[in-house]
């Protein structure tokens, strides 16, 4: 049997953070694009079951697009069947919507919820609290209360924060708080577990795992992993289950960090930069610039994205690093010229450091010169912003 496992979808997304307006408004509508292609790849994969494992909406205000368009393609997919679980940002909003659920679409509340999808494969799952009717719930209520058969195949929804390890000390628990150990020797064979936007895993027990599938696309620059969902594919005789991360965005978010040390003029930035990027995509530099690249960052970055390239479509943040002399000329109104039509989004962000040779000015009889000794003779002012300091100088003087 084949199962998807998704979680924080996040649609409606405001997604002005970065974005200007129109591509804010495109990028709302992908993801709720990328929902809809994953149910028809789901329906030829001849997925039995999809789990939706919380933050299925950014906000309690859900347009009637979205409502209508989710409730609408659940109802087209009567061969799957839908178990949704609301995460902190879900509310009752989108539920209350529809007249009726469809049939195929199953719900959870605050105290646990069991369904046999086959002979010997169930589904649990429960929103988390920490307190009923205004009553504080004993510690670890939740493991407490969870009883599962030994000869099923269980699978048990959850959306919050996994804290690994045991302590005897455990601080209070909130309502997100999930403690791994609580839940070990409770029969489970898979937690699917919603809330932390980057796929990650881990073993509850010598029987059984948890796992974050993740965001299913990327809203903002810390979310720069691969993105998509989890595929179980579990054999109902056996319990053997394989389980594949699927990489399913529509774009990517990329962070790219380029040295710049020792650059003298905004072109050469420029340069450097579109070398890095073209290595990024797949695209042979110039020996050149090769050279001063660094392979073992490159490598990192490749790394982080799951092995993809990178694309004309996907959004990238380039982090200019490095230190550069006092006197090189670096315009960032050119640099960003030159680089923001590479991508559907381009961000450039400037992080070096200015650094002044001051020996190169000890005989310099200009204003220049003068100007900044009278800068670095100065003890009340710190290394770092006598450079800063006398950078701005330099250009008023030069008329830059």
């Amino acid at each position: 049997m084949k199962i998807i496992h998704c979680a924080d979808l996040h649609l409606d997304s405001r997604l002005n953070t970065h974005l200007d307006e129109k591509r804010a408004k495109e990028r709302r509508q992908e993801l709720l694009g990328t929902w809809l292609r994953l149910l028809e790849y789901a329906s030829k994969q001849q997925v039995s079951a999809i789990l939706i494992s919380g933050d299925m909406f950014d906000t309690a205000a859900v347009s009637g697009t979205t409502a209508n368009a989710v409730i609408g393609s659940i109802r087209n997919h009567p061969e799957i069947v839908f178990f949704y679980l609301k995460g902190n940002h879900d509310t009752d909003t989108f539920l209350n919507r529809a007249e009726a659920l469809p049939e195929n679409m199953y719900t959870f509340n605050d105290s646990w919820r069991m369904f046999r999808l086959s002979g010997n494969i169930v589904v649990s799952g429960r929103e988390l609290s920490t307190s009923f009717a205004g009553a504080q719930l004993p510690e670890n209520w939740a493991a407490r209360t969870l009883k599962l058969k030994e000869e099923d195949f269980n699978i048990v929804m959850l959306h919050g924060q996994v804290i690994t390890g045991y302590s005897t000390e455990k601080p209070a628990e909130t309502d997100e708080d999930i403690y791994i150990s609580d839940y070990a020797e409770h029969n489970i064979d898979y937690m699917a577990l919603g809330h932390i936007h980057k796929y990650s895993e881990g073993r509850i027990d010598g029987r059984g795992m948890w796992c974050y599938p993740g965001c299913l696309e990327g809203r903002g620059f810390d979310e720069c992993s691969r993105h998509g969902f989890i595929m179980l594919d579990i054999n109902e005789e056996t319990h053997e289950v394989k389980r594949q991360m699927i990489d399913f965005s529509t774009r990517h978010l990329w962070l790219v960090p380029v040295d710049i040390t020792g650059l003298e003029t905004s072109i050469d930035i420029v340069n450097r930069t579109k070398a890095e990027l073209s290595l990024l995509g797949g695209v042979p530099a110039s020996s050149e610039e090769i050279k001063n690249l660094d392979s073992d960052a490159i490598k990192e970055i490749l790394e982080e994205s799951g092995g993809g390239r990178l694309k004309p479509e996907d959004m990238v943040r380039v982090i200019l690093k490095g230190e550069l002399d006092i006197t090189a000329e670096k315009n960032m109104t050119f640099i960003r010229s030159q680089l923001d039509s590479m991508f559907y989004y381009t961000e450039v962000v400037d992080d070096t450091r200015r650094t002044v040779d001051y020996r190169i000015f000890e005989n310099d009889r200009s204003l220049k010169g003068e100007f900044i000794r009278s800068v670095r003779e100065d003890m009340e002012i710190g290394d770092e912003l006598k450079a800063e300091i006398i950078e701005c100088g330099i250009k008023l003087l030069i008329g830059s």
